[in-house]
């Protein structure tokens, strides 16, 4: 059975690696382009004020990455008594790599999950950061808003449809982890193949404009997503 991973380039080592041992035939073609953005003079008078933030909260690996590197040649140490927020596994892994440890949930990995986070319920007029994309879910910044947070949002990459994406003519299932994801990807896969799709949300914008079988996984994580496969024969 093949299946097309369409995670960013070097985001789909682990999910490839664990398709392949369960038995299926993975392959990569990545839906979308990850494009840094340049780290503003405005953007480092944010990031010089990380010590007088509640949470900075990291949208994903990319914005941990990019994020945490224009960090890091401002703060040679990081300041301290600040929560770490990540989305996800893969994200607080990247924070790990910065020798930091993420406050993640425990499942779910979306928006609303991190919104349970226990830090971020009693933040009347405490200041949270978002390192994010140029585009994405507005539903954290506003929910955080409307608890009274002080909310600060910058940008470190863009995402764009990625040209040469390509899904194999009889490829079986193809594995999609956002609407953006799926924008990109919808045209090129072939008559007959599947979609996993990463959560309801995802699921559910796929099932508007697609006619064939959608399973939908708990969530992004590798796990979760191999999980939703169905079984080999």
């Amino acid at each position: 059975m093949q299946v097309l991973v369409t995670r960013p380039q070097g985001q789909e080592q682990g999910l490839m690696a664990a398709l392949g041992q369960a038995g299926y035939q993975p392959c990569h073609s990545p839906a979308l382009l990850i494009e840094p953005l340049p780290v503003t003079a405005a953007m480092r008078r944010t990031l010089m004020d990380l010590d007088l933030y509640h949470g900075v909260f990291f949208a994903s690996p990319n914005a941990a990455r990019l994020a945490l590197s224009a960090m890091a040649d401002l703060w040679p140490q990081w300041p301290v008594g600040v929560h770490w927020l990540a989305v996800g596994r893969a994200t607080a892994a990247e924070l790990g790599q910065w020798q930091l440890t993420a406050e993640v949930p425990a499942s779910g990995f979306n928006s609303e999950a991190v919104l349970a986070l226990p830090c971020l319920q009693d933040i009347q007029e405490k200041k949270v950061l978002l390192c994010r994309g140029e585009t994405g879910r507005e539903l954290l910044a506003q929910t955080l808003q409307a608890r009274g947070a002080e909310v600060s949002s910058l940008a470190f990459y863009r995402r764009q449809p990625n040209p040469g994406f390509h899904c194999p003519p009889g490829c079986d299932w193809a594995m999609i982890t956002s609407v953006e994801s799926w924008h990109s990807a919808a045209s090129g896969l072939p008559a007959g193949c599947g979609v996993i799709a990463a959560g309801e949300r995802v699921a559910a914008q796929i099932r508007a404009s697609f006619d064939g079988t959608v399973i939908t996984a708990a969530s992004a994580h590798d796990d979760d997503m191999l999980a939703a496969l169905p079984a080999l024969q």
